[in-house]
């Protein structure tokens, strides 16, 4: 199997502070939100934002979550070498000294770590760009691989997301789009087409005979084994892994909160009604603009989001206080003992 090394390439042992010793963590509550109505499922489940470094909170998550969590979305910085601020205000630093050793191993350690938390039939989406996407996936395969339960673990998808957005350079090709990467814990895995399909249309399809009843109403039709196979206008179609269909968010856009890097709720949902259930747990310890922790409550579905920036931590209560609470959730600083 082909891998991909790196300067001092190494599997995370035992979570450690910077003198050598172990590392031991304790949540510090913050604060507790309840749905207005007091009214939540009787499962007794509290949604937990956690206010911490990404290698603190995933390595606390560890003993209690291992092998617990359905979904994971991630957006990772990128490597972009910047820094990005929400108004006057820092939202995260993305700078690597173009180190570009020091930012594989810190992926590595974070794919390994988010490998162990999925469930046997859980999904991991990675959200990244031109800058890591061909790294990414050397280190996923070498990962859901190595530490494959059947012969179907592993990449199931690359999701272009392609949007208008941004300037155009003279030097090379417009770069207009994400990567997004798939890969599930084994072959067993929640995938549901059919609650995020395309709308067939009535655009031309290929090699498909198209006809107009006298009501106006377009059906599609093609000949393949000897039957006949009709489709209407309004039948779904399962998406294709070319999503052109979300733009970015415009400057006035009512979603906007001003956080940097923001991603619309429609990528979002779209991820979680295709790979899990209602009741699921999903993770996203990259939470920015809260985007992740909002739609799962919408969804029903449990959730754990983290960041490391305090004001990631804010603007996501905020949003999740507004748009209204099914269940409740605590806001938790880790805190690392001596």
């Amino acid at each position: 199997m082909a891998e991909l090394t790196w300067r001092n390439k190494h599997e995370p042992g035992q979570a450690t502070q910077e003198d050598g010793t172990e590392a031991h963590y304790e949540w510090l509550l913050q604060a507790e939100h309840r749905p207005d109505n007091n009214i939540a499922p009787n499962d007794h489940w509290t949604n937990h934002l956690l206010w911490g470094d990404k290698k603190g909170v995933l390595a606390a998550l560890l003993p209690t979550f291992a092998s617990s969590i359905h979904l994971i979305y991630v957006d990772p910085p990128f490597m972009t070498g910047k820094t990005f601020n929400s108004g006057p205000h820092l939202a995260y630093k993305d700078l690597w000294n173009n180190d570009l050793d020091s930012y594989l191993q810190w992926l590595y350690e974070t794919f390994l770590q988010l490998h162990t938390l999925l469930t046997p039939t859980g999904s991991l989406y990675i959200h990244l760009d031109w800058r890591a996407t061909h790294y990414a996936k050397l280190l996923l395969d070498e990962i859901f691989r190595k530490h494959a339960t059947d012969m179907g673990a592993g990449f199931k998808n690359e999701i272009i997301w392609h949007y208008q957005s941004g300037g155009r350079s003279q030097k090379h090709y417009a770069r207009k789009h994400d990567t997004i990467l798939l890969y599930t814990k084994s072959s067993q895995y929640c995938f549901h087409s059919e609650r995020v399909g395309e709308r067939r249309g009535a655009q031309k399809r290929n090699h498909m005979r198209k006809e107009v009843g006298q009501d106006g109403k377009v059906t599609w039709s093609i000949r393949s084994a000897g039957r006949i196979y009709t489709y209407d206008e309004d039948t779904l179609m399962a998406l294709s892994d070319v999503w052109s269909d979300i733009s970015h968010l415009h400057q006035k856009d009512p979603e906007r909160t001003g956080y940097a890097t923001q991603k619309p709720e429609a990528l979002l949902e779209r991820i979680i009604l295709a790979s899990s259930e209602e009741d699921d747990l999903v993770l996203d310890c990259f939470c920015g603009s809260g985007v992740t922790p909002l739609v799962a409550e919408r969804t029903g579905r449990r959730w754990i989001a983290g960041d490391k920036s305090e004001l990631a931590i804010t603007t996501t209560s905020q949003r999740l206080q507004t748009a209204g609470l099914q269940r409740p959730f605590r806001i938790q600083q880790l805190i690392v003992k001596e």
